[in-house]
């Protein structure tokens, strides 16, 4: 092989790589911004769950010192 066509099969090589990197690079940026959008869902999802057990928490505390009100006027009494 000739030097002419061993710089003709680089430059060939070299472009579809480039091809290729660009594609990659292009697929990275589509991934992040998928990323970004799971996760400020995933974010979305533990806010609720936060606010949801708090609520859960609230009415289980009251219900408990309710009952110890209860039971301490047992006592007492």
């Amino acid at each position: 092989m000739n030097t002419e066509a061993q710089i003709i099969d680089l430059m060939t090589r070299i472009r579809a790589l480039e091809s290729h990197t660009a594609q990659v690079v292009a697929d990275l940026t589509d991934l992040r911004a998928e990323m970004r959008q799971d996760v400020a869902a995933l974010n979305d999802e533990l806010a609720g769950l936060r606010r949801h057990m708090d609520e859960h928490f609230t009415s289980i505390r009251s219900e408990l010192l309710h009952r110890f009100r209860v039971i301490q006027g047992e006592v007492i009494a």
